[in-house]
């Protein structure tokens, strides 16, 4: 089901907001929506657990309504994602909150009911819906293996002090991943690397550091349990 971002002029009482806090005997999270004069829809979550929590999936209800409107899934490390107001998003450590669009149906009501039902927490293990905490680690494969091709292309392009043209050329029929894409706007976007061969190497060797720290961010720092897990 298609969502869209809209402005959306609701105000959700504070015992409604208060009520959305997840407190079965699993990860605790609090929820907050924020619905109010001319903004945009928002909501909070706030990881009231002692654990960092990486990535998770949302899903979104409608009291009135036998069926969710739909979910997201909330992964920074995957998604590079920033908030509303333009801030970088990282994983979420204990009693940090990170606040996210609303997203909702057309013409339809806006959800008031949002709960995390999966996740991974920074060490690997998982929680919640197992469909859909293969989701969140299907894709975090799927940006293990393009951090690696990129690392790998980045690191033959500084052994053989490749030119800009040959970094675009080695980019030819590559899939257009997140770090694929920003090693190949970042050599568009920069015509006169040529004319400074130094400089062109000092870049990719950024861009390597950065592919690295994120690379090593999306490992987790033990074998992951069995699905399902975590408190």
């Amino acid at each position: 089901m298609k969502f869209i971002r809209a402005i959306v002029l609701v105000l959700l009482p504070i015992s409604a907001a208060s009520s959305l806090a997840q407190i079965a005997d699993g990860p605790k999270f609090r929820v907050e929506i924020q619905a109010s004069g001319d903004a945009s829809p928002q909501f909070s979550v706030t990881n009231l657990s002692g654990r960092t929590l990486t990535a998770c999936t949302i899903e979104f209800s409608v009291s009135a309504e036998a069926r969710p409107q739909g979910k997201m899934n909330w992964d920074p490390l995957v998604q590079g994602g920033r908030g509303p107001r333009g801030e970088a998003q990282g994983p979420l450590e204990p009693g940090q909150a990170v606040t996210l669009f609303m997203p909702h149906k057309v013409d339809g009501p806006l959800p008031d009911r949002v709960e995390v039902i999966a996740g991974i927490w920074a060490d690997g293990e998982t929680f919640g819906q197992t469909v859909w905490v293969k989701t969140l680690v299907d894709h975090r494969a799927s940006m293990v293996a393009a951090y690696e091709q990129a690392i790998a292309l980045l690191q033959e392009g500084i052994e053989h002090n490749w030119t800009r043209d040959q970094f675009l050329s080695a980019l030819d029929g590559k899939q257009d991943s997140m770090p694929i894409y920003a090693i190949r706007q970042t050599l568009l976007t920069n015509q006169g690397f040529d004319k400074s061969p130094p400089h062109i190497k000092h870049v990719a060797q950024d861009l390597m550091a950065h592919f690295e720290q994120s690379l090593e961010l999306l490992r987790p720092q033990k074998p992951p349990e069995r699905v399902g897990s975590g408190s």
